[in-house]
């Protein structure tokens, strides 16, 4: 159960700093300064369509990854075990 708690508590960090990530890229967007923070680049395949009679299906994946979001990553990865040890204790 301590394997679980520690597994949800990792992804929890990883998705706050997604979303401080992206907060700081569109913040840091309009100053001229600290636009290479929201610098963006895109990969990924188009969608595309199955139709099969009963179902239909699209698929496509796009990841949109800017500088700001790699950074709070890399902090995310060296802080994570502190968070986690503190808010998940063995019994």
């Amino acid at each position: 159960m301590v394997a679980i708690k520690k597994f949800l508590v990792y992804i929890a960090v990883f998705a706050i700093a997604i979303g401080v990530g992206s907060v700081i890229a569109s913040l840091c967007a309009q100053i001229s300064a600290m636009s290479w923070l929201a610098i963006q680049p895109s990969f990924g395949f188009e969608p595309f369509k199955l139709n099969l009679v009963v179902l239909d299906f699209t698929f496509g994946l796009n990841i949109h990854l800017t500088v700001a979001h790699i950074i709070m990553m890399i902090i995310a990865i060296f802080v994570s075990p502190k968070i986690v040890a503190s808010l998940v204790k063995a019994k």
